[in-house]
Formats: C-alpha cells, structure tokens, sequence
C-alpha cells in the first residue's frame, strides 16, 4: 500500500523538525491492522518518529517525537515533541503546536497506540477492527493538556474525530533520503481539465467514423458488469453530454436485482447538430451475486446474433430458434469493444465468485480477439478528494491504488482501466465529469478501430469479403 504523506507535507515537517531528515515508514494500520501491540512491536526503540491520522473528514493532523516510543506504562519528557495539522477538511492548512509540559510530552504503554500528552491525543488501545474502509479509533482528546493550541481547539485542530481512513508511523532518519515522489503529480498523463479539453474530445467524437472499408456504420461497445455498478448510468452520462443537460433515457439506480431486462443498442444523438454519433453503447443485464450471465447468451451477442430491444427471459434462453436470430451477422453487427463496469468502491470486497465470472467472459472474449477496457465508476467513494473535486482523480493514491487493482484482477495493463465519474446527484453538467467519461469512451473506440482492422486482415487472409452496410 502506497504511503499517504506528501512531499510538501514531508516538507513542511523537516522545517518544523529543524534540521535535514526524511522518513521510513515504520506503522500503518491499513496494512499491518490496528493493534496496539504491533504498533509497539513495529515502532519502540527507533528514536524520532511522526505519527500521521488521516481523519474521514479529510483532515491530517498527529504528532512528532524526538524520543524512541516504549510500553514502560511511563510518561516521555522530550522538550522538543510537538503536535500539528498539515490539512483540514481538504485544505492544505498547516500548524504548529509546541510541547508547554515536556514531561508529559508523549505516554508508553503496551496496550496504548500512539499517545501524545496526558493525554492529548490518545488514538486508540488494544485492537479496533475497521469498519469499511474506516477505523473507529477508541481514543480521546484532551487537547491543552501539555501542548500549546495557539488559540485552536480540538475542532480546528482534528474535528473533533477519530474517525480514520489511516494512521501512519514515520521513522524520522538524520540527512536528506532518496528523492520522494510527489503526490501531488499525476500518476497516469492527463491533457488538463479546460473547457477547451472539453471542446476538443467532443469534436474528436463528433468526428468519429469507423474506417470505411470495413463497411461499418458505427462502433459497437458492450457494457457489462454487476448490477448497480453504473452501465445504463454511463450511457445515460454521455448520452447528457450530447442533449446538452441530463438526462435519463436508460433505466438505472441501485437495486438488488437488474434494472436492465432487454438488450439495447443505444445511439447517441448530438442535439446541438441533429445527428446521431457513430458508435452505439450496447447494454444487457448486469450479473448478481447468485445470477450468472447466460454464457451462449454473451457469445450470441458477442458474434452479432442477438437483435437490438431483444427482452430477456430468464425461462427461455435465446437460441438460434429464436424470433429475431441474425444468422449471419456482418462485421458491422458484432460487438467490436467490451467495456467491464466495476463499482471500484467494491473492489477490495470483491467475491472469487463475481471474478470468476468475469474471468469466464474473459476467456470467449480473448477467444475472438476482442479488446477489454474497464470503466472504474463511483470514483467519489473511492476518495473523498475526488468526491470534492475531479480534477483529484489522477492524484489520488486511492484511485491509484484502486486502479492497479482492478488491473491485477482482471489480468490487463493499468492503461486499460479507466476512472469515469457518471452524472447521478447532478442536475447540471460539468466539465471535469464530460472529460472523464469521454477520454473513457474515446479508448473504447481506439480499441475498436484496432480490432476492426486485424478483423480486416483475418478475413483477407481467408479470402473472404466485407459485406456491404446496410
């Protein structure tokens, strides 16, 4: 797991320290679980140390030592401890607050975590189970005690919360480290987050056409994945783009069985032009928990075979003998790009029995050559920086870390997992959430023309022809 602090709040912290330092990371409850003992197994005898809680009201404020931690049920005099907050409530803010009571400067006991004062800051004892992606740290404050508050109170200073999504433990080593990465650059390259950004990906899709000798008159791509995790919501998202205000053409919301029961082939209209974009969004049901997709389902509409508005009956499975059953698609019918669609605020609770479904989908898409992308939605759950602004999505370790794991699950490159934020509480569009779901769908089609192509050279190879559009 990545570490939370950043280079300028390394940096502001080696001013406060006073003389060139850098930090090892020693603790972190996220990883090594919330234990007062492993805290103390991990962190007593090191000497100087920073202790670092990252609050669910995106808040980072804790404490530094100049003194080793240790479990003697004693207080620790260290005339140079203090207590500070770097950000509140999403705003780099950063303050000081210099030890008054050297004596009572920070507290050892086995079964305590991290203790500053008597006590004011005492984050929890014995061992708190996270709740989510949250701890409920059983500490207290009693902030005044033996630091200096400068005027703050425990409200300006932490919120009055102990309520962590982290707590982090820094060794604090004499003379500069290694270079740190900074946080605060983007962890995949981005284009920007201007109106003219907006502007010119619009056009890019406007413009879309699939290469004319493959006879196709627009793109098809799959939308797929569990129910509630945003596929009808995406179509409904781009389809805003283009009506200019949102909309909600595709049924969508958060229920326990699908909201999707017929097979669509979704145009998207561009209002402002009055003219349908080349590409259609294809929808079917999302999986359940205790529902598996039809596998010769998905392969009939994989290859072409399944008509647009199709209604799915769970007691009747499409066959060939169904009304409607295209026997011979086109390369124009087939689907050319599979998008998954994952709720990454569940990626970490994700069941073997969800992936293994989407591992058996996997393998007849690869059986067809067919490119796989992700589309990774409620972004604004993941992180609460990105919940208070998109333009955080690429610097977001969360959404990083989300990323790789989606990668690592569905066995393809980072590049081909892409962050989208849908329009659900919205009621106007916004330029930051266009660019997303755009960049996204812009992939999607760049992929598609790749396959198309190879699809080109296949059939060239075989001495077969592409069959005139419609």
């Amino acid at each position: 797991m990545p570490e939370l602090l950043s280079k300028r709040y390394r940096d502001q912290l080696v001013t406060w320290i006073g003389r060139p330092c850098h930090f090892q990371l020693l603790y972190k409850i996220s990883r090594d679980g919330c234990s007062a003992p492993t805290f103390h197994q991990k962190c007593d005898v090191q000497g100087a140390t920073v202790t670092v809680l990252y609050n669910t009201n995106n808040t980072i404020y804790g404490g530094y030592l100049s003194q080793s931690w240790n479990s003697n049920y004693a207080y620790i005099n260290d005339p140079n401890a203090f207590l500070f907050r770097l950000q509140y409530n999403g705003s780099s803010n950063p303050l000081k607050f210099q030890v008054q009571n050297a004596g009572y400067a920070g507290y050892g006991q086995s079964d305590y975590g991290p203790t500053f004062g008597g006590h004011d800051i005492f984050t929890f004892s014995g061992t708190v189970s996270p709740s989510g992606k949250a701890f409920s740290l059983n500490g207290g404050f009693s902030l005044g005690h033996s630091y200096n508050l400068n005027g703050q109170n425990v409200h300006t200073i932490a919120n009055n919360s102990l309520q962590v999504t982290d707590l982090e433990v820094y060794k604090v080593i004499d003379g500069p480290g290694q270079t740190v990465p900074d946080l605060d650059k983007p962890w995949r390259e981005h284009d920007g987050w201007t109106n003219e950004t907006m502007q010119a990906l619009k056009e890019s899709l406007l413009d879309y056409k699939p290469m004319a000798e493959t006879n196709v008159t627009a793109a098809n791509i799959l939308l797929i994945g569990q129910i509630g995790a945003g596929k009808s919501s995406f179509f409904n998202s781009v389809n805003s783009i283009f009506r200019g205000k949102i909309t909600s053409k595709a049924c969508s919301g958060s229920f326990e069985h699908s909201v999707t029961t017929m097979y669509r082939q979704y145009k998207v209209k561009d209002f402002s032009k009055g003219k349908f974009l080349n590409f259609r969004l294809c929808d079917t049901r999302g999986f359940e928990e205790e529902f598996a997709l039809d596998a010769q389902e998905i392969s009939f509409i994989l290859d072409g075979n399944i008509p647009d508005r199709y209604q799915f009956n769970p007691l009747v499975p499409f066959t060939p003998d169904t009304p409607g059953y295209i026997k011979d698609p086109n390369l124009k019918d087939k689907i050319h790009c599979v998008a998954f669609v994952i709720d990454g605020s569940t990626v970490d609770v994700m069941s073997d029995k969800v992936q293994k479904r989407m591992k058996d989908l996997q393998v007849r898409m690869n059986h067809r050559g067919l490119p796989q992308v992700v589309f990774l939605t409620k972004l604004d759950k993941i992180c609460p920086d990105v919940n208070d602004d998109v333009k955080n999505t690429f610097t977001s370790t969360a959404v990083c870390d989300a990323v790789e794991k989606v990668a690592e699950v569905m066995g393809l490159p980072r590049a081909h997992v892409l962050p989208v934020k849908n329009y659900e509480s919205e009621t106007k569009l916004k330029t930051t959430v266009d660019i997303l779901l755009m960049q996204a769908l812009q992939r999607c089609l760049d992929f598609a023309d790749d396959y198309m192509d190879e699809q080109l050279d296949k059939m060239a190879a075989e001495g077969k022809n592409v069959q005139s559009k419609d």
